[in-house]
């Protein structure tokens, strides 16, 4: 702390006159090397969730939906689109995303970039069926294989996405798991505007693989 580094300079050194300026400094530097640290350690649980989605490690890492939603906001590709995970449901089954209307993601004719749409289709439906087998037990390798955009009209508010997969979509993916270690499945996804009109569409390849051979039941 500040001040136990101050008693170690006046134990080396009693008759040191400290002035305030340099109490002032020591703060400063304090909190700047904790902020460091932090920042650090936030960046490597930002790789950690990255990797998550690939076969390694950490695949069967189980993540509450708070601390997935907090990560995300914070994960660069995302946060620099302006595309906010509003919320994401207990049992990750439900994940609603905003896309805020920004000067950082629109482009010479005022509406949002496509790839800025492309990229808030992008991660979720993975990072569902994913930590929905985790908390199974049953870690599965996810990932998105295609995603097919077809825009409407061009996005000149803020854009609201939901995400949904029901129990029937799991039981389908478990049981297709069971014969062939492999499933791929479409999602269709609409970003709507301020309007609640259709902005675009989106149809998503998920792919499961069961990369360890677990036994799914």
């Amino acid at each position: 702390s500040p001040k136990l580094f101050i008693t170690s300079i006046r134990a080396l050194n009693p008759g040191a006159v400290i002035p305030s300026s340099l109490h002032t400094k020591i703060n400063g530097l304090i909190i700047e090397i904790i902020f460091s640290t932090k920042l650090l350690n936030l960046s490597i649980e930002l790789i950690k969730l990255a990797l998550s989605m690939k076969k390694n490690k950490f695949l069967n890492k189980r993540y509450s939906a708070k601390t997935i939603r907090w990560w995300l906001n914070l994960f660069p590709p995302l946060f620099f689109n302006r595309i906010k995970i509003v919320k994401v449901d207990d049992d990750f089954c439900h994940i609603k995303v905003r896309i805020k209307y920004s000067i950082f993601n629109t482009n010479v004719q005022k509406s949002i970039f496509g790839g800025t749409i492309v990229s808030a289709l992008d991660p979720f439906y993975a990072i569902m069926y994913w930590q929905t087998f985790s908390r199974m037990k049953k870690p599965m390798e996810v990932w998105i294989k295609k995603v097919d955009v077809q825009f409407k009209k061009p996005a000149l508010s803020d854009l609201t996405i939901n995400f949904d997969i029901t129990q029937k979509d799991i039981t389908k993916a478990k049981e297709q798991l069971k014969e062939n270690d492999k499933y791929e499945v479409w999602h269709e996804v609409l970003a709507y505007d301020e309007r609640d009109d259709i902005v675009s569409i989106g149809n998503i390849l998920v792919h499961i693989r069961n990369s360890n051979k677990l036994n799914i039941n």
